[in-house]
C-alpha cells in the first residue's frame, strides 16, 4: 500500500459521496415542493419538516464537494520518514502486543474525518488532527509509541511508517 493508492481511493470516495449526497437532496427537494407536501391543516407539518430536511441535505452537499474538491486539488507528497507526523501523513501502527504483528493505517486529513476506506484488504481510517487519534499522532517519529483506545480498552502500538 502507498500513499498514492490511499488517495486516489479516498479521492473517489469522497466524489461517490458527494453523489450520494447530491441525489439526497434531490429527492428531499422533490418531497419539500411537491403538492402532497401542502399543509392540510395547522397540525400537518409532513412540508414544514420535508424543507428543513432538504435544506440539511442541500447544506451536507456544499460539505461534502468541498471534502472532495481538497482532496480533488491537492496531489500527494510523500515525506521524509524521518519526519513527525503531519497533515497528508499516511501512518501505519503495529500493535505491540500482538503476536501476528497487527497493522493499522491511519491518514492524517484536513476534512471527512471518519471516513474509512478500503486498499488491499487493509483499512485505512482517515483521522483529522483535532480528533483525539490525530490529536495523538500528530508530532510523533518512528518509532514512537501510542497508546489508543478501542472498544473500552487502551492498546499500544508503534509507528513504523510514516508517508
Amino acid at each position: 500500500m502507498n500513499k498514492h493508492d490511499v488517495h486516489k481511493v479516498v479521492t473517489a470516495a469522497l466524489l461517490s459521496r458527494y453523489e450520494t449526497a447530491k441525489w439526497a437532496a434531490k429527492q428531499a427537494h422533490e418531497a419539500a415542493t411537491n403538492e402532497e407536501s401542502v399543509a392540510e391543516n395547522k397540525y400537518d407539518t409532513f412540508g414544514l419538516e420535508a424543507s428543513y430536511l432538504a435544506h440539511g441535505q442541500s447544506q451536507r452537499v456544499l460539505e461534502c464537494e468541498q471534502d472532495w474538491l481538497i482532496f480533488d486539488k491537492k496531489q500527494p507528497v510523500l515525506f521524509k520518514e524521518e519526519g513527525a507526523i503531519d497533515l497528508w501523513c499516511l501512518v501505519t501502527l503495529t500493535e505491540l502486543e500482538s503476536p501476528y504483528g497487527t497493522n493499522k493505517y491511519f491518514f492524517i486529513s484536513p476534512c471527512a474525518g471518519g471516513l474509512t476506506v478500503e486498499i488491499s484488504e487493509n483499512k485505512v481510517y482517515l483521522v483529522t488532527p483535532s480528533s483525539p487519534v490525530g490529536k495523538k499522532l500528530l508530532g510523533k517519529l518512528v518509532g514512537d509509541a501510542v497508546e489508543l483506545l478501542q472498544n473500552g480498552k487502551q492498546t499500544a502500538y508503534e509507528i513504523t511508517t510514516i508517508e
